[in-house]
């Protein structure tokens, strides 16, 4: 029972850094003994297959735009912390390129840690959320993963007019 405790105590202690640190809305979900961000008007959130998110990592680090992004347990899936999307109309060739928008009214995990470090869940911050740091706007995560797609979908025609050779 003490170890439930402390590790609720934990959690109440990482969103209250949470809270102080980068003034986010952190909810702490006692059953499954887990913080999480709700997405809304404020905070938009966009998740896609790792390989994909290290391109999109990329080119939002040229622009200076990027942000806080969250890897899943396992490393499969990298999420996208955005500002709030108005409406968003989801591109077909995102969805076909399993990249996911979270609605209005979903839940983001966030790590139980603000640092690196991978949470005894295994949820990490592959860029960690920086104070003072704006989020990148929704639409920004959006075109850097057009492009991603798009890119490589140009390397694998060229690819397969080597082939062809």
């Amino acid at each position: 029972m003490t170890a439930q405790l402390d590790v609720l105590r934990d959690l109440s202690d990482v969103k209250a850094r949470y809270e102080e640190m980068l003034g986010w809305r952190v909810a702490l979900d006692v059953s499954h003994r887990r913080l999480f961000l709700p997405v809304g008007r404020d905070l938009g959130a966009i998740t896609m297959p790792a390989h994909m998110a290290v391109v999109v990592t990329a080119q939002l680090r040229v622009a200076v735009m990027a942000g806080p992004v969250i890897v899943s347990p396992g490393g499969r899936w990298h999420t996208f912390l955005t500002t709030g999307a108005k409406g968003p109309n989801f591109p077909l060739v995102l969805r076909q390129a399993r990249v996911q928008f979270l609605p209005t009214g979903g839940q983001v995990i966030v790590p139980n840690t603000l640092d690196a470090r991978c949470d005894p869940t295994g949820w990490c911050w592959a860029d960690p959320p920086r104070p003072y740091c704006v989020l990148p706007s929704w639409s920004a995560v959006v075109v850097a993963a057009k492009v991603a797609v798009a890119d490589a979908e140009q390397a694998g025609r060229i690819a397969a007019s080597v082939v062809r050779r």
